[in-house]
């Protein structure tokens, strides 16, 4: 009797196993080590739409407290909060309190989304760091961890990739790294970390990406997206991307293996100061760096060495601009040897350049030249005075930026197909 019992209790208990590992792989009970409760879970995706805040709005989240037995977040126009039951794999949340703010269509219509999905949810599961929400079988909505759990990542001290310094690194303090804009000059350059940063899983592996803006003593305010990658021996800035000069960053998300940056940038008529064109700059991953999506490779992008550029116009910072008929009469090529050949409208030009890559400062100086005389309404005078103000460059978006001197303005160029 006794070995007949031991033999039922043994069976018995191979069920159990067999119907936990059924319930595991299809989401029943969850690992110990994966826990739903503590990091904060931001929203990608609801009743099978992907989510994507419009520019300058938080994304949805939700946070659960283990303690206190209650969930809180954003539901893309109010807070919100509640109580949940939560047993092994099956949640349940209880009424839901929020803000009464009143929001866009929009807005309003994503955060009535969310809450039917929070009403709706029966159980969780995570896959490949993802939360669902589920209803049955259903994917109400899923959520990506907002890594370090930030606070474990000290980026106010953290070591960055810097274009604008000889070294090509800053280490900042406190979130701010200066240095004198030139030896015994009062002026300084400086790096500052802001507010701007996203944490998730981009094909797997733990990702970050943060802004930083460096303010280069007059010449311009340079907004710099960059890639955190975790590794055994923790977080590192493995690449640094410009987004642009005098741009407004609206957020930095992560989601869908991509990184992507609302922000404001100029548009065609927009002088430096105010731009208004609304864009969502995609970035994939490859490796260690970060790839322009628009944009394509970085490695295909122009040389300032080398291409022939046509001027598009020159945006001043008291709102002037100054636009030419024709860009093909308006050009100018630098070549390897330090010189540079220009296109004045009627005449041409030559003179010497130097340039420091990795500080992206450029000085330009206009030796000789032709002395055709010119039509009426010739900016060819115009022309020249900015490219010999010239005091830093850089390229996006396939154009080539230069910033004239005393923050007076920036001159555009476009890549010119043939040469001169």
């Amino acid at each position: 009797m006794k070995k007949r019992t031991a033999v039922i209790r043994c069976a018995m208990l191979l069920v159990i196993l067999l119907v936990s590992c059924i319930k595991s792989e299809t989401g029943g009970i969850r690992p110990a080590e994966i826990g739903i409760e503590g990091p904060e879970w931001q929203l990608v995706e609801v009743s099978g739409v992907p989510v994507s805040p419009l520019a300058g709005e938080r994304r949805p989240f939700v946070k659960f407290d283990a303690a206190k037995k209650q969930a809180a977040g954003y539901a893309g126009c109010n807070n919100f909060f509640g109580g949940y039951e939560l047993s092994g794999s099956s949640l349940k949340f209880g009424p839901v309190g929020s803000t009464r703010m009143a929001c866009p269509d929009l807005q309003m219509s994503l955060e009535t989304e969310v809450f039917i999905a929070l009403d709706k949810t029966r159980a969780w599961d995570i896959r490949d760091g993802v939360l669902l929400l589920l209803d049955d079988s259903v994917v109400l909505a899923r959520f990506t961890i907002t890594r370090g759990d930030t606070a474990a990542v000290d980026l106010e001290s953290m070591t960055f990739l810097s274009s604008w310094f000889p070294s090509g690194r800053v280490t900042l303090s406190r979130g701010e790294y200066r240095e004198p804009a030139a030896p015994g000059s009062a002026s300084e350059i400086v790096v500052t970390l802001s507010d701007k940063r996203a944490f998730g899983l981009i094909e797997g592996k733990e990702t970050g990406a943060v802004v930083l803006v460096t303010s280069t003593a007059g010449t311009g305010t340079f907004y710099d997206l960059a890639l955190l990658s975790k590794d055994a021996e923790g977080w590192v800035n493995t690449d640094t991307l410009l987004l642009g000069d005098r741009v407004k960053v609206h957020s930095v998300e992560i989601g869908n293996n991509d990184i992507v940056v609302p922000m404001t940038t100029h548009g065609p008529q927009d002088p430096m100061c105010c731009p208004t064109f609304e864009v969502k700059k995609r970035f994939a991953v490859q490796g260690k760096r970060l790839v322009s999506s628009a944009e394509g490779e970085r490695d295909g992008e122009p040389q300032i060495i080398g291409t022939v550029w046509q001027w598009v116009q020159t945006l001043y910072n008291d709102d002037r601009k100054a636009v030419p008929d024709d860009p093909k009469n308006y050009t100018v090529q630098f070549r390897e040897d330090g010189t540079l050949s220009v296109k004045a409208d009627c005449n041409m030009k030559g003179g010497t350049y130097s340039i420091s890559p990795e500080e992206k400062r450029l000085s330009i100086e206009i030796t000789h030249s032709t002395t055709a005389a010119c039509p009426e309404g010739s900016l060819e005078d115009e022309f020249v005075r900015g490219l010999s103000g010239a005091a830093i460059y850089f390229i996006g978006d396939g154009d080539l930026y230069i910033d004239l001197k005393y923050d007076s303005g920036t001159m555009r160029f476009s890549k010119q197909n043939n040469e001169l």
